[in-house]
């Protein structure tokens, strides 16, 4: 039988596919986020690993540095969540992308604070600017971008994307453009950002402002969130869960073989 005590505090984990998850709670990590930058930090990324991001981490490059370099690793999936405890014996509270998003953003104070959201379509930002203008804050301390199709292999809109961020004086950045483009864009523009909490965050911003609707919290519960995303949204997502995810199990044979991924 594994050993189920619990984790120590603030301490991370055994490695699991290669990743040493950081075992922290949702308030605390949220509270530490919306306190802001503190001058030196640099780039903090935060990054939420799910079963995409697993099957991902396995062949692609930037994603393993992005995540080497991150500041905070939480897991989001219930799978990873799931097999992290069967490997040993414990595992962190699971801290999804959806559920810090509007806990991180909550917290933030106009005046003090200065968000920056990079988002899927026109629609997303709108419904954002709207949300942040009815929360007090100034539209001049409020950036948005919706980035073009190919936008992290280009170089040029990367420099003037990661200067219009800093300029704004950036304290908050959240990237909901999806896995691996947020994460290796935040990775490689990481000097030029300034001191900023970068979270990637997927479709959690489109949750806040209703263009999406995320799962009953029954089926969040159990782990079937997933499924909901797909029958939600089956032309875009059938490929990743009913293709891709298969690929996980390959990552599970390969962790337990002790063949991990440099993450």
């Amino acid at each position: 039988m594994p050993d189920t005590k619990p984790l120590p505090p603030d301490a991370t984990t055994a490695p699991v596919f290669g990743v040493r998850f950081d075992d922290v709670a949702l308030q605390p990590l949220a509270n530490t986020i919306a306190d802001g930058p503190t001058p030196g930090q640099g780039t903090r990324l935060v990054v939420t690993a799910n079963v995409d991001h697993i099957v991902l981490l396995r062949d692609h490059a930037g994603l393993q540095a992005a995540y080497r370099n991150s500041w905070r690793r939480t897991i989001d999936g219930t799978p990873v969540w799931l097999y992290t405890r069967f490997r040993h014996g414990a595992a962190p509270e699971r801290v999804t992308g959806a559920d810090l998003f509007p806990e991180v953003l909550t917290r933030l104070v106009p005046g003090r604070h200065r968000p920056f959201f990079v988002v899927a379509n026109a629609d997303i930002a709108n419904r954002m600017a709207a949300w942040t203008g009815h929360a007090g804050f100034a539209p001049d301390t409020v950036g948005f971008e919706v980035p073009p199709f190919g936008f992290e292999r280009d170089a040029d809109h990367g420099r003037a994307l990661a200067a219009r961020i800093r300029a704004n004086g950036t304290t908050h950045l959240f990237f909901g453009v999806g896995c691996p483009r947020s994460e290796v864009w935040i990775d490689r523009h990481r000097d030029e950002l300034g001191d900023v909490y970068a979270l990637a965050v997927g479709a959690a911003v489109g949750f806040h402002v209703g263009v999406q609707w995320r799962a009953p919290r029954a089926m969040r519960r159990y782990g079937m969130e997933w499924l909901w995303r797909l029958l939600s949204e089956p032309r875009r997502l059938g490929p990743r869960y009913m293709v891709r995810s298969w690929a996980f199990l390959t990552a599970i044979r390969s962790d337990l073989n002790d063949k991990e991924i440099k993450a």
